[in-house]
C-alpha cells in the first residue's frame, strides 16, 4: 500500500512538472514579408538576430521566413548575401556570438509567394509546425503601404488562428495613409479582418534610446522640472531633424510623401507629445500613458498655412529626371519644411513649438530643444553689460541622433538645475574650449547617455515579441496626428517651394512673427510650369510649346532660355569655360559680379567646383550699395558669403568697392570711386574684363545705372567708375557703360516672373532709350548673351 502511494505521488509530481515545463515551452514563427528589401537589409534582420540572441533557448524556439516575390533561386541567393553581410555580432564579437549567428542564419528560410493559393499552402504548412503549448506568430509587413490591405486580408484568411494558445501580431511600417481621410479608410478596412490589439504600427523614432528615456527623465526630475515645463517659463520648444543626404533614387517615393508626411506628421509630432503631455503617474501603465498622449494631441491646433514654410533642394529635379520621375509632381515636393504649432491648454498656450526637418542641410542632427525664459536679474558678470540676461541660455536638450555631442544623450544647462539621472542613463563629462553645443560651451552642461545602446529596430522588435505596445502608434493617436497636419498639406499641395542650395544655405533661415513663420531673406525663386515636358538631357528641360516660343536671339543678341535650375548650371559652365580659356591665353581671368539675390544660386554652384581656376581669377564688383560691408544689403557680403568664403582664392585677387572707408560710407572726399577706377586701370592694362555679369531691374536699370541719371556727364569726365543714385535716391557705386562695353563677354541674367513686364517692354523697342539703361549695354568688341529663365520669359 505504501509503495502504491509513493508511485501515485510520483505520478502526480511528474504530471505537474510536465504541465509546468510544457507551459514554459514557447515557439515563435517570424515571417518577414519583403524579406530581401532595403529596410530588411539595413535594420530588420539585425533586429531579429538580436531577438534570437536574447530569447532563444531550449524552452523558447524560433523559426524565420523571408517572403519575397522573386523566384526561389534568386531570392534565396539575395537573402543569404544579406544575412552573411549585414547581420553582425557588434561589440560582442566572440565565438559564442558567432555560433549563435550561424544558428540564426540556418533557421532563416526563403519562400516565394505571389498568389493567394501560394499563401494558402504556406499557411497550412505553417500551422503544422506548432511545436509547443504556446505559439506566437509575427508577420512583419515590410511592404509598400498600398499592399497592406490585400496582404493582411490574405494572411487573416489563412494564417490568423483564433486560439487562446496562439498569439498573432501584424506589424506595419509608416506611412499610414496620406491624410486623415485615407488613414481612416485604411484603418476601417483593416479592422474588418485584423483586431486592433494585434496590430503594431511602427514609428522607429519611438524606439530610439534617448526617446525611451524622455518620460523616465521627467519622472526622475518631477519636483524640479515639471514646474518649469509651462508657458510661464518656457520660451519655445524646437523639434528638429536635419539630414545632409538627399533623396537619391527614391524620388518616386518622396513625391508621394514629401518631408512633412515622411517625418513631421509622425516622428516629430510624436516627440512633441512626449515632452508636452502631462506626466503619467505610472510609466509602465500603457493605458494611462496613452490617455495622456491623447489628451495632449487633442489640444494641438491644426497647422495653418501661415505657420509653415517649405523648400526643395536645387538638385531634386535633376534626380527626378534621372529616375524618370513625374516632373509635374516633383516640382511641388517639399524636401524642407518648418512649421509653427500651438497647444491650446492652460499649460502651453502662447508657447511657440517649432518642428523642422530637411534634406541636404548643413549637418546631420535630430533633437528636442527646450529653451527657458530668463527670470533672473543679472547684477554682475553680465554678457555685454546687459542686466536683463544671464551669460548663457538655459536649456534642456534631448539629443536623439548625431549632432555635436560624443553620443546621443540628455543635456541640461548647469544654470537650469542639477538633474537626477534615471537608472537607464549614465552621466558623462564633456569639455571643449573650441566648440559650442546649441550655443553653449560643452562644460556648461550636465550630460548623460542611455545605457541601452541598441538600435531602434532592435528595441521595437523586442517589444513586439513581448507584446508591449507603449512604443507603437495606436489608431486614435494616428487619427489625431492627421487632424493636425491634413488641412495644411492640402492647402500647400501646389504651392511653389523655395529652392535652396545643398549645404549651409542661409536663405532658409526664418523667424516667428506672431502666428506666422517668415523667411528672413527675400530671396525667392519661381518654379515654372513643366506640363508635357520632354527631357533632352539631365541639364535641360524644354516643353514643345516653349521651344516654339523661345527664339535664339533677344534684342539682336544671343539668348539662352531654360528652366531656372538648369539655367544656373548652364551659366556656371559658361563661366568656367571662359575662365579656362582666359587662363590658357592670358594666364589670368577677370570676372566682375553683380550682387543681390538673383545670382546667389549661381555663386553657390561655382563655389562647389573644385576644378575652377580660382588661383588665377580676379573677382571684381559691378556695383555696390553705400552701406557697411557687414550690412545684409551689401552686394559684397552676398558674394563673400556665397562664393568667396568657400573657395581658395588669393586675398589680393579680391577687389571690393571701397564704399566703407574707416567707417565713413561713400564720403565724396574719400574719392572711393576714383580709388576703384585706379585699381581697374592699374591691373587691367587694356581695361577689358573677361566677363561681366549684369542683372536687370523691373525699371530697366542694370548695374547701378538707373533711369533718369545723366550719364553724359560721366562721359565728359572720362569716368569709368562713379557714385550714382537709385530711384529711391539711395547712393551706389557702379562701373559705367564705357567700362562695361569694353568687356570680352557680358552676361545679363534675368530670373523671376516679375521681370516678364520689362522683357516685354524691351522687346518692343528698336533703339537706345534713356529711360532704360540696359539698352545702352552694347559691347564694342565682345559678346552679349541674355540668360533668361522660363518664369521671366513666359510670365
Amino acid at each position: 500500500m505504501g509503495s502504491m502511494k509513493i508511485l501515485l505521488i510520483s505520478f502526480i509530481y511528474v504530471k505537474i512538472f510536465t504541465l509546468i515545463f510544457a507551459y514554459d515551452l514557447q515557439h515563435t514563427d517570424v515571417v518577414l514579408l519583403g524579406g530581401t528589401g532595403d529596410l530588411a537589409k539595413k535594420y530588420l534582420w539585425q533586429g531579429f538576430f538580436y531577438l534570437f540572441q536574447k530569447y532563444s533557448n531550449e524552452n523558447s524556439t524560433f523559426s524565420f521566413t523571408a517572403i519575397g516575390r522573386t523566384v526561389y533561386e534568386e531570392g534565396n541567393t539575395k537573402l543569404r548575401e544579406i544575412l552573411t553581410g549585414n547581420v553582425k555580432c557588434g561589440k560582442e564579437n566572440n565565438e559564442a556570438c558567432e555560433e549563435k549567428k550561424s544558428e540564426f542564419i540556418s533557421l532563416v528560410k526563403y519562400s516565394h509567394l505571389k498568389t493567394e493559393d501560394e499563401y494558402k499552402t504556406f499557411c497550412q504548412n505553417f500551422s503544422k509546425k506548432e511545436k509547443s503549448t504556446r505559439n506566437g506568430h509575427i508577420f512583419y509587413l515590410s511592404l509598400p503601404p498600398s499592399a497592406y490591405v490585400s496582404t493582411l486580408k490574405t494572411l487573416s484568411k489563412y494564417c490568423y488562428r483564433n486560439d487562446d494558445q496562439i498569439w498573432t501580431r501584424f506589424v506595419l511600417e509608416k506611412p499610414f495613409g496620406r491624410d486623415l481621410e485615407s488613414a481612416q479608410q485604411q484603418a476601417n478596412t483593416i479592422a474588418e479582418f485584423v483586431r486592433e490589439s494585434d496590430l503594431f504600427r511602427i514609428d522607429h523614432y519611438l524606439g530610439k534610446p534617448v526617446v525611451k528615456q524622455i518620460l523616465s527623465f521627467r519622472k526622475s526630475n518631477k519636483q524640479t522640472l515639471e514646474p518649469l515645463l509651462n508657458r510661464q517659463y518656457v520660451d519655445r520648444i524646437e523639434i528638429i531633424m536635419k539630414e545632409t543626404i538627399g533623396v537619391k533614387d527614391r524620388t518616386e517615393f518622396y513625391n508621394q510623401v514629401g518631408v512633412i508626411r515622411d517625418v513631421m506628421q509622425n516622428h516629430l509630432s510624436e516627440l512633441l507629445a512626449l515632452v508636452t503631455m502631462e506626466l503619467p503617474r505610472n510609466l509602465s501603465n500603457s493605458k494611462e500613458l496613452e490617455e495622456q498622449r491623447t489628451r495632449l494631441l487633442i489640444k494641438v491646433r491644426p497647422v495653418r498655412e501661415s505657420g509653415i514654410l517649405t523648400g526643395q533642394y536645387s538638385k531634386y529635379l535633376e534626380e527626378a529626371i534621372g529616375a524618370n520621375g513625374n516632373l509635374n509632381q516633383s516640382k511641388y515636393t517639399p524636401t524642407f519644411a518648418a512649421a509653427l504649432l500651438r497647444i491650446e491648454n492652460s499649460r502651453w498656450t502662447g508657447v511657440p513649438l517649432i518642428l523642422m526637418s530637411g534634406k541636404m542641410l548643413d549637418e546631420r542632427s535630430s533633437y528636442i530643444r527646450i529653451l527657458f525664459r530668463e527670470r533672473v536679474f543679472c547684477v554682475t558678470g553680465c554678457t555685454d553689460r546687459n542686466s536683463t540676461h544671464m551669460q548663457y541660455p538655459r536649456q534642456l536638450i534631448f539629443q536623439i541622433g548625431h549632432g555635436d555631442v560624443p553620443s546621443p544623450g540628455i543635456l541640461v544647462s548647469k544654470s537650469l538645475f542639477k538633474p537626477v539621472w534615471s537608472p537607464g542613463v549614465t552621466e558623462l563629462s564633456i569639455t571643449s574650449k573650441d566648440s559650442l553645443i546649441h550655443g553653449q560651451r560643452p562644460g556648461d552642461f550636465h550630460y548623460a547617455v542611455s545605457k541601452d545602446k541598441h538600435e531602434a529596430y532592435e528595441s521595437l522588435i523586442e517589444d513586439i515579441y513581448l507584446g508591449r505596445k507603449e512604443s507603437f502608434v495606436t489608431l486614435e493617436r494616428l487619427l489625431l496626428l492627421w487632424k493636425i497636419w491634413s488641412p495644411v498639406l492640402k492647402s500647400i499641395e501646389t504651392s511653389v517651394k523655395r529652392i535652396y542650395k545643398e549645404g549651409a544655405d542661409h536663405s532658409l533661415n526664418f523667424r516667428i512673427d506672431n502666428d506666422h513663420l517668415v523667411f528672413i531673406s527675400d530671396s525667392q525663386f519661381d518654379i515654372p510650369e513643366l506640363e508635357n515636358s520632354i527631357v533632352h538631357d539631365v541639364k535641360q528641360i524644354i516643353s514643345p510649346t516653349d521651344m516654339q516660343m523661345v527664339p535664339s536671339m533677344f534684342m539682336g543678341e544671343n539668348l539662352v532660355c531654360k528652366d531656372l535650375i538648369f539655367l544656373f548650371h548652364s551659366l556656371a559652365e559658361r563661366i568656367k569655360n571662359s575662365a579656362e580659356m582666359a587662363v590658357q591665353n592670358r594666364n589670368v581671368f577677370h570676372l566682375a559680379l553683380s550682387g543681390g539675390n538673383s545670382p546667389v544660386p549661381l555663386f553657390q554652384i561655382l563655389a562647389e567646383d573644385s576644378d575652377f581656376p580660382w588661383s588665377m581669377t580676379h573677382i571684381w564688383q559691378v556695383d555696390e550699395r553705400c552701406v557697411s560691408k557687414k550690412s545684409d544689403k551689401s552686394n559684397f557680403l552676398s558674394i563673400y558669403q556665397n562664393l568667396i568664403h568657400h573657395i581658395k582664392i588669393p586675398f589680393f585677387n579680391i577687389h571690393f568697392m571701397p564704399v566703407d572707408i574707416n567707417g565713413r560710407i561713400c564720403e565724396e572726399s574719400d574719392k572711393g570711386d576714383n580709388q576703384y577706377e585706379d585699381a581697374v586701370k592699374y591691373i587691367l592694362d587694356d581695361l577689358k574684363f573677361d566677363m561681366i555679369l549684369l542683372g536687370l531691374g523691373t525699371d530697366g536699370h542694370t548695374a547701378s545705372l538707373f533711369p533718369g541719371e545723366k550719364y553724359s556727364r560721366f562721359l565728359s569726365e572720362n569716368k569709368l567708375v562713379a557714385y550714382t543714385k537709385s530711384n529711391d535716391q539711395s547712393h551706389r557705386m557702379s562701373l559705367l557703360l564705357p567700362l562695361i562695353n569694353k568687356a570680352r563677354e557680358v552676361i545679363v541674367l534675368v530670373t523671376g516672373k516679375s521681370k516678364h513686364g520689362i522683357l516685354q517692354k524691351l522687346s518692343e523697342i528698336t533703339s537706345n532709350n534713356s529711360e532704360l539703361p540696359i539698352t545702352f549695354v552694347k559691347p564694342t568688341d565682345g559678346n552679349l548673351t541674355w540668360y533668361i529663365d522660363y518664369g521671366a520669359w513666359i510670365g
